[in-house]
C-alpha cells in the first residue's frame, strides 16, 4: 500500500482553543523577554515599578514559556495522530521541520541570545525517542525533570552551606545599570557587534543552567506534559471534556496562585530568591523552589483551561479571536517581537537598554503586543499563513504552499 504524502494542516482544521492559548502565551513571552534589558534590576524601587515587577513575576514569569512549551509537545502529538490516520511517514518531514526551526532560531539568536527556537528544535528530537513510552512513564519522567532544579539546588546548598553570595544593594544595582548604559554591546554596539557577541549562543545547550527553573530539562518536561495532553485527545473534542477541563481550571488557578503567593511571602520575609543569590538555609530554599516550580506549571495549566473554556461560548470566542489570530501566526509573531524590542533597546535603534524600569517596559510591551494583534488580524484577512509559517511549511513539505486566501478545495 502506498503512503499518502505529508501535508500541512489546513487553516480550517486548526484547533481554535489552542491558538488562543498560544496567543496568550506569546504576550507573556514578549513581556518577560523585554525585562531582560535592565528592568529586572532591583535598582527600580519606586511603587509603580514594584507593582509592575510583581505582576510580571507572579502572573507571567516562567508561566509564559511553560505554556508555549506545552503547546509544542501538544502539536507533536497532533502531528502523530494525523499522520497515523493518513498512513503518512512523519519522520522525514518532522526532521525537516526541526531543521528549519533550528535555522530560524539561529538567525533570531544573532539578535537576541534568549532565543528558544533552537532549543525547541534540539529537544524535539528527544520527543521522537520517547513518544512511544507509556503515559505513566512519560508523566514520571516529566516530574523527575521538574525536580532537577529544586533538588539540585538543595543538595548544592546543603553541601556548601557557607558559600552564600552577597546580595546586591540598590545603590550597587543602579551603578551597574549606569555602567551597562555606557559599555554593554546592546546599549552601544553596532548591529555587526551585536551579531558577533551573540554568535556564541549558537547552538543552544539543553544542559545549560540545569540549576535554573528555566533549563532545557524543564522545557523538555513541558514538552512531555503537552504531548500527553495531545495524545489523550482532550482538546480535539472540548465539549466532551468540559468537566475535567473545569477541574483543571479550578485546581490550576487555586494551587498556582497559592504557590506563587507563598513564594512571594518567603521572598519578602526570608530573603529567598528563585533567581539569583540566596540568603536562606537549604530547607527554606527547597520549599521556595518547589513552590515556584510546581506552582508555575499549575498556573500555566489553569490559564490554559480558563481560556479553553472561555472560548466555548460565542461571546467568549469572539472576545478571544484576536489572541487566536496571534496564535495562528505564532512563529512570525515571536520573531517580529525580537525585531521590535531590539530596535527599542539596542544602540543602533532607540538605545533604551538599561534605561527603562518595570512600569515603562510593561507599558511598551502592551503597546508592541497591541500592534502585533492588529497586524495579525489584518494579515489573516488576506493570507492563509503568516509569512514565516508559510516559509516553514514550504521547506518542511518541499513544496511551495498557497499563501493568499482563495477557494479551498475539499478532499473527499
Amino acid at each position: 500500500m502506498s503512503r499518502a504524502a505529508p501535508e500541512p494542516v489546513a487553516p480550517a482544521s486548526r484547533i481554535v482553543e489552542v491558538d488562543v492559548v498560544r496567543g496568550f502565551a506569546l504576550g507573556g513571552v514578549l513581556l518577560v523577554n523585554m525585562y531582560l534589558f535592565g528592568a529586572d534590576s532591583i535598582a527600580w524601587d519606586c511603587p509603580a515599578d514594584r507593582v509592575a515587577f510583581a505582576i510580571k513575576r507572579v502572573f507571567f514569569e516562567s508561566k509564559s514559556w511553560t505554556l508555549f512549551s506545552l503547546l509544542f509537545g501538544f502539536g507533536f502529538a497532533v502531528q502523530l495522530q494525523r499522520a497515523d490516520a493518513r498512513s503518512v511517514r512523519i519522520l522525514p518531514s518532522y526532521l525537516r521541520r526541526l531543521s528549519v526551526l533550528f535555522a530560524l532560531g539561529a538567525a533570531n539568536a544573532l539578535l537576541f541570545d534568549g532565543d528558544i527556537l533552537m532549543l525547541y528544535a534540539e529537544l524535539g528530537l528527544g520527543l521522537l525517542l520517547v513518544h512511544r513510552l507509556p503515559t505513566r512513564v512519560l508523566l514520571l519522567l516529566a516530574i523527575g525533570l521538574m525536580l532537577v532544579f529544586p533538588l539540585g539546588r538543595f543538595v548544592s546548598t546543603w553541601t556548601q552551606p557557607n558559600e552564600m553570595e552577597e546580595v546586591e544593594s540598590v545603590a550597587e544595582a543602579r551603578a551597574e545599570l549606569e555602567l551597562d548604559q555606557r559599555t554593554h554591546v546592546y546599549a552601544v554596539g553596532s548591529l555587526a557587534e551585536v551579531v558577533v557577541d551573540n554568535a556564541s549562543a549558537i547552538p543552544a545547550n539543553p544542559l545549560e543552567d540545569v540549576g535554573s527553573p528555566e533549563s532545557g530539562l524543564a522545557v523538555f518536561a513541558m514538552f512531555l506534559v503537552g504531548f500527553l495532553v495531545g495524545r489523550a485527545g482532550i482538546l480535539r473534542d472540548v465539549p466532551a471534556h468540559v468537566p475535567p477541563i473545569g477541574r483543571v481550571r479550578v485546581w490550576g488557578l487555586a494551587s498556582g496562585f497559592g504557590a506563587m503567593a507563598a513564594e512571594r511571602v518567603l521572598a519578602a520575609t526570608t530573603g529567598y530568591a528563585v533567581f539569583g543569590p540566596q540568603q536562606v538555609g537549604p530547607g527554606i530554599q527547597l520549599a521556595g523552589d518547589l513552590l515556584f516550580t510546581f506552582g508555575t506549571v499549575a498556573l500555566a495549566l489553569g490559564y490554559a483551561a480558563t481560556l479553553v473554556l472561555a472560548a466555548q461560548s460565542p461571546r467568549g470566542r469572539a472576545a478571544l479571536a484576536p489572541l487566536a489570530g496571534v496564535g495562528r501566526l505564532a512563529l512570525t509573531v515571536y520573531l517580529t517581537q525580537t525585531l521590535m524590542f531590539t530596535t527599542l533597546f539596542y544602540g543602533y535603534g532607540f538605545g533604551e537598554a538599561f534605561r527603562l524600569g518595570p512600569a515603562a517596559v510593561t507599558a511598551w510591551a502592551v503597546i508592541l503586543f497591541g500592534v502585533q494583534v492588529i497586524a495579525c488580524q489584518w494579515w489573516l484577512k488576506r493570507f492563509r499563513f503568516g509569512p514565516v509559517e508559510w516559509l516553514w511549511r514550504s521547506l518542511t513539505y518541499l513544496k511551495w504552499q498557497p499563501l493568499r486566501l482563495g477557494p479551498i478545495v475539499t478532499r473527499r
